[in-house]
C-alpha cells in the first residue's frame, strides 16, 4: 500500500542520532530506493491506498516534507527548524540557503564517506519520491495539495546545478552525487502540473541551467550514466522548453569559443550531441556486453537529435562538418547486426531521424550500403503488423509508417537507392514471369489507366510485396497512405505499373488520390 512505502521512508529518515547514523540511514534508504524502484518498473504496480486511511494526502505530504528537510540537513543542520517550516515559503527560503552549502558540503578532501553516501542516498530517494508522486495522482484526486512543492522550488533547482558542477576525484570510490542530483533535476523539471512548469521555467529562464549542462556535458572521464542522466535532461529540455535550444546553443558556443571552427560555423548543442554519441559508437566496439549501457546513451541521444530537428527553423545553422558526421555515423549504425536487441532500437530511432534528414543523405546512405539495412527493417516491421497482429492501429503505424516514408523519400531522391528497394520489393528473378503476365494483360487495354487486373500479377503469399499490397487497404489509414506512396515511387509514379504490381481494386482509391481515376461522390480523398 502506498501509504506503508511514505511511512517505511519516515522511518528510514528518522535515524540521524548517535555514531554511525549517516551510515544507517544511508543503508535503510538505499533499501527503501531499491524496493520502490523495483516496484515502479513492475507492470502490475499500481499505486493505492488503504481504506482506513483517512487521509492519504497528509501521509504522503509528511513523507515528502521530511524527505526534503532530510536533505537540508545534511548540507546545513543549523538550517532545520526545530518544529519544521510553517510554510512552504520558510521551506524555500531555507532551500536557498543550503544550495549555497554544497561545495562545503561535499568536499571531497574531507575524508567523510558517511555523509557523502547519506547524500546520494537522499537525491537518489527524493527522485524516486518525485517519480512516484506522479503515479499516485489519481489515488489521491486532483484537489490534494503537490506534497512534491517543496522539492520543486528555486533553491532546489539550484542545489541540483551545484551538486551536478562538483568535481569528484576518479582516483577513489566516491557517491555519485553529480548522476543522482541530475536524476533529480529531471524529475524535479519533468511534467506538466503548475510546480513542475515553474521549476522548468526557473531552471531555463532564471538559473541558466541551459549553461550548467553543457558545461557538465563537455567535461571529460565522466561515468557513463551520470552523461546519460544529463542527456536525458537535454531531450527533455527540447520537447517541453524549445526556447532552451538557442540557450544551450549559446552556452556551447561561449565555452568552446577557443576551440577552432570551420569558416562561417558556430559551436552549438548539435556539434556536442554528435561528439557525444560519436563516443559511445566507437569506444570501444558497440553495443558492447550486457553491463555497457553505451546503447541506452545512443539511443538516447539518437531521440534527443529528432526532438533538436523539430525544434528548429533551419537547419542551414549547422556546419557542413557536423552533418557529415552524422550522415557516417547513421549508416555505420545501420550496417551493424540485428541480432542485439539494443543495436535495433537504435536503428529505429535513426529511421525516424531520417524522417527531415537532407536529401543528399539518400546518395551517401546508397553508395555506402545503408539502403540494405533499412529495407531488411522494413521487412522485418512489416512481417510483424502483417503477420503476427499483435498491435493496435496505432501500433501499426508506429511500427511500419516511418520506415515506409524514409524508404520512399530516399528513393525519391536518389536512383541507386531507388533501385536498391525496388530490387528487394520486385526481385528481378521474378521479373520475367511478371513480363509475361503483363503482356498477356495488356492485350486491347486503353485508357491512362492502362491495366485493369483486380488482383496483383504477381505477388506469391509471404513475400515482401505481397505483404505491402496488404497494406494498402489496411484499417489505419496512415499505413496505407505510406504503403501506397511507395509503392507507387517503386512503379515510377505510371498508374499502369502501379495497377500491374498491385491490382486495381487494391490501387483504385489511390489512383483517385492521384487524379488517375474518378472516385465516386462522396469519397474521402
Amino acid at each position: 500500500m502506498a501509504e506503508q512505502i511514505a511511512e517505511r521512508l519516515v522511518t528510514a529518515l528518522t535515524i540521524t542520532e548517535g555514531n554511525g547514523a549517516d551510515q544507517s540511514a544511508a543503508k535503510q534508504l538505499q533499501e527503501w530506493s531499491d524496493d520502490l524502484e523495483k516496484d515502479l518498473l513492475s507492470a502490475d504496480s499500481i499505486p493505492k491506498f488503504n481504506e482506513d486511511t483517512s487521509n492519504p494526502s497528509l501521509v504522503v505530504n509528511n513523507a515528502a516534507n521530511k524527505l526534503h528537510a532530510s536533505l537540508i540537513a545534511a548540507l546545513d543542520s543549523s538550517l532545520i527548524d526545530a518544529d519544521g517550516w510553517s510554510t512552504d515559503e520558510d521551506a524555500a527560503e531555507a532551500s536557498l540557503k543550503a544550495a549555497s552549502e554544497v561545495s562545503a558540503a561535499v568536499d571531497p578532501s574531507n575524508d567523510d564517506s558517511d555523509r557523502l553516501a547519506l547524500i546520494a542516498e537522499l537525491l537518489r530517494a527524493a527522485g524516486l519520491f518525485m517519480r512516484w508522486y506522479q503515479t499516485l495522482q489519481s489515488a489521491l484526486g486532483s484537489t490534494a495539495t503537490n506534497s512534491t512543492l517543496r522539492m520543486k522550488s528555486e533553491g532546489m533547482v539550484l542545489m541540483c546545478m551545484n551538486f551536478i558542477e562538483i568535481d569528484l576525484p576518479t582516483d577513489r570510490k566516491l557517491p555519485d552525487i553529480p548522476r543522482f542530483a541530475s536524476i533529480y533535476l529531471f524529475r524535479a523539471t519533468y511534467g506538466n502540473d503548475d510546480a513542475t512548469i515553474a521549476a522548468r521555467k526557473i531552471f531555463v529562464e532564471k538559473l541558466d541551467g541551459c549553461t550548467c549542462l553543457m558545461k557538465a556535458l563537455m567535461k571529460g572521464d565522466q561515468p557513463l550514466s551520470l552523461i546519460f542522466s544529463l542527456v536525458r535532461n537535454v531531450h527533455h529540455l527540447l520537447s517541453a522548453h524549445p526556447s532552451s535550444i538557442a540557450k544551450m546553443d549559446k552556452a556551447v558556443e561561449i565555452l568552446a569559443k577557443d576551440i577552432p571552427q570551420e569558416s562561417g560555423a558556430k559551436h552549438d548543442l548539435l556539434e556536442v550531441l554528435v561528439a557525444t554519441i560519436s563516443w559511445a559508437f566507437r569506444s570501444p566496439d558497440f553495443p558492447g556486453d550486457n553491463s555497457d549501457r553505451r546503447a541506452d546513451l545512443a539511443l538516447e541521444i539518437l531521440r534527443a537529435l529528432f526532438a533538436l530537428d523539430a525544434g528548429v527553423s533551419s537547419r542551414s545553422q549547422y556546419s557542413e562538418n557536423t552533418m557529415t558526421q552524422i550522415g557516417i555515423l547513421l549508416c555505420d549504425l545501420l550496417k551493424l547486426p540485428n541480432s542485439d536487441a539494443r543495436v535495433f532500437e537504435c536503428k529505429l530511432a535513426a529511421v525516424a531521424l531520417l524522417l527531415n534528414a537532407p536529401k543528399e543523405y539518400a546518395g551517401y546512405l546508397a553508395e555506402n550500403g545503408g539502403i540494405k539495412p533499412l529495407v531488411d527493417i522494413m521487412a522485418y516491421q512489416v512481417a510483424v503488423v502483417v503477420v503476427e497482429r499483435t498491435g493496435s492501429g496505432a501500433e501499426d503505424a508506429a511500427a511500419v509508417v516511418p520506415i515506409l516514408l524514409v524508404l520512399q523519400k530516399l528513393a525519391q531522391a536518389n536512383a541507386a537507392a531507388l533501385q536498391t528497394v525496388k530490387d528487394a520489393v520486385f526481385p528481378p528473378d521474378a521479373e520475367e514471369v511478371f513480363q509475361e503476365k503483363v503482356k498477356a494483360e495488356m492485350i486491347n487495354q486503353t485508357g491512362q489507366v492502362k491495366a485493369k487486373n483486380m488482383a496483383p500479377l504477381d505477388a506469391p503469399k509471404g513475400t515482401l510485396r505481397w505483404k505491402l499490397i496488404l497494406l494498402m487497404t489496411w484499417t489505419e489509414s496512415n499505413v496505407k497512405r505510406a504503403a501506397c506512396e511507395l509503392l507507387w515511387t517503386l512503379c515510377d509514379d505510371n498508374p499502369t505499373q502501379f495497377v500491374l504490381r498491385t491490382g486495381f481494386g487494391n490501387a483504385v482509391h489511390f489512383l483517385g488520390i492521384k487524379g488517375c481515376v474518378d472516385l465516386p461522390a462522396g469519397v474521402e480523398t
